[in-house]
């Protein structure tokens, strides 16, 4: 069966992310959605951008499906292991999730990622020397509209 060149770029776009990230959480899910692609290759009428969204969010969903079988951690009698959560997962997701989505501008990513890593309004107005009542303003703009990207996703208020 052919590849058709919607998955080709896909999977090239995979890649390209790839070769950008260390983490080694990222790099599993990334190759878990590639195998998915490869796996329908002859799809020509699902945008590539949709393609790695959908594989990628795929692949997420395999990744907590197999946490949840044989949760990861060090293995010490002293913890229970069942049901832990690494340390900093949650941010690694919503900051992927900020990176892909179309609907957010490079400035909006920013800030997104600086409230994901725990900064607040105060902290964001004085950083880009903006009013504080704008600052939240812009904060509570942006949440929304994730919330839009993300209806099954909780985001705090």
């Amino acid at each position: 069966m052919k590849i058709s060149d919607e998955v080709v770029a896909a999977i090239d776009a995979l890649q390209k992310q790839a070769m950008r990230t260390g983490d080694m959480y990222q790099l599993d899910r990334i190759e878990r959605a590639i195998d998915e692609l490869l796996r329908n290759p002859g799809d020509d009428k699902t945008p590539a951008r949709h393609r790695v969204r959908s594989a990628l969010a795929h692949a997420y969903e395999l990744l907590q499906r197999r946490r949840e079988i044989a949760p990861q951690g060090e293995l010490c009698p002293e913890r229970e292991t069942v049901g832990y959560t690494e340390q900093g997962y949650h941010q690694v997701e919503l900051l992927e999730l900020i990176r892909v989505e179309p609907s957010f501008k490079h400035a909006d990513r920013v800030i997104l990622g600086h409230l994901v890593l725990g900064a607040d309004a105060l902290t964001l107005a004085e950083k880009y020397a903006v009013p504080v009542p704008r600052m939240r303003e812009r904060i509570s703009r942006l949440r929304c509209t994730a919330r839009k990207a993300w209806p099954d996703l909780a985001l705090a208020a």
